[in-house]
């Protein structure tokens, strides 16, 4: 039996020294993708070096080295998965604009006799449904502010977590959304489940509304954007936009023109910043409609004609913005633009009003 037993320590050993192996590479990975001059300032927000450690650390190039030096550091500490778990938050917080989320919505609150949000509980609850179905999976909760960030890395029956290609999701406590990216079809409903759960709500559903600025889809659901100004207060606004003129032998063609383009503009977007979106997409579907005689076949057809038209800049809402005073398009904007931000979307479907069979995707109108 003595010499059984030392076989199955001896593989332990061998085990664990590969699982700090690939802890090791996954922490340099990590270091590997900071910005130079931003990895003291990472480093310090994970908090898991010491003070001391820090200001004996050196920033060295090539990058390799300086990530080399941090596992020397992770090691001598007895780094965990936790502890990288953690870094990979705070890395994937401060460059949030490399992903692309998406926003879900939940309602229809359960009762509760506390409405106060319990972190606590939700971590609980929410691992606690993930681990109900599937016991191969890490998820690690780091607070920022006012919100809750969720790392989740998915693995199968024959393998272990993917720490590579893990899901994050953002919740603010007291509101009905959550900011995901990362989320593969296959772990959707699960994902949804443990939050519907863990925040105490009965149903949630993915938002027509996604971008890489993370914090202009807040703006957005939360309302946080400059509201556009209604009509009767244009007018105080003229004065600034009309220039002084200085040699009474200048003279300002289509002024009017112009003042009317602006305040339309504003009425419209507001003067103050605009939450910045990459994409706006317009699913298009139509039936053919002709008589009879020059159709042809096309009648016959029962598919709709389909189409997607995109529009994309990297601030698509300012650009659109601009169209008009710029003279490339009439004020006022379609309204088919111009609502993305106040209907909370940025992917639309567009089609025919069917009076008698109503299509499962409502018609967009706008």
């Amino acid at each position: 039996m003595a010499p059984a037993a030392e076989i199955v320590q001896k593989r332990k050993r061998q085990s664990a020294l590969v699982m700090d192996e690939w802890l090791a590479e996954f922490i340099k990975r990590t270091i590997l993708k900071l910005p130079f001059s931003e990895t003291a300032t990472i480093l310090k927000t994970w908090g898991f070096l010491t003070e001391s450690e820090l200001q004996t650390f050196t920033l060295r190039y090539p990058k390799e080295v300086t990530a080399t030096e941090v596992v020397r550091f992770c090691e001598a500490r007895n780094a965990t998965l936790d502890h990288a778990a953690a870094l990979d938050l705070v890395f994937n917080h401060a460059y949030s604009n490399k992903k692309t989320w998406t926003v879900y919505q939940m309602s229809k609150r359960l009762e509760s006799e506390n409405d106060l949000f319990d972190a606590s509980e939700f971590k609980l609850q929410f691992k606690k449904s993930i681990h109900a179905v599937s016991k191969n999976v890490t998820i690690n909760f780091k607070e920022f502010g006012e919100a809750l960030w969720i790392r989740i890395a998915w693995g199968t029956h024959n393998s272990r977590p993917n720490q590579y290609k893990a899901t994050f999701a953002v919740y603010h406590s007291q509101t009905p959304y959550v900011f995901i990216t990362g989320l593969g079809k296959a772990c959707q409903p699960l994902m949804c489940q443990a939050l519907v759960i863990a925040s105490k709500y009965s149903q949630i559903q993915e938002m027509e509304l996604k971008s890489r600025c993370l914090e202009s889809l807040k703006d957005i659901v939360f309302k946080r954007f400059n509201q556009p100004f209604s009509s009767h207060h244009s007018k105080p606004h003229e004065k600034a936009l009309t220039p002084n003129i200085v040699d009474p032998r200048v003279t300002y063609e289509n002024m009017r023109e112009k003042d009317r383009v602006y305040h339309l503009t504003c009425e419209t977007f507001g003067e103050g910043p605009l939450p910045k979106l990459e994409l706006a997409s317009y699913k298009l579907e139509t039936m053919f409609k002709a008589d009879s005689a020059m159709s042809g076949n096309l009648t016959a057809v029962n598919e709709p004609f389909r189409c997607v038209v995109k529009f994309s800049s990297p601030h698509l809402l300012e650009a659109i913005r601009s169209l008009a005073p710029a003279g490339i398009a009439e004020a006022p904007i379609s309204t088919l633009l111009s609502c993305i931000p106040h209907k909370a979307r940025n992917s639309f479907k567009i089609t025919e009003k069917r009076s008698m069979h109503p299509s499962s995707s409502q018609p967009t109108n706008v």
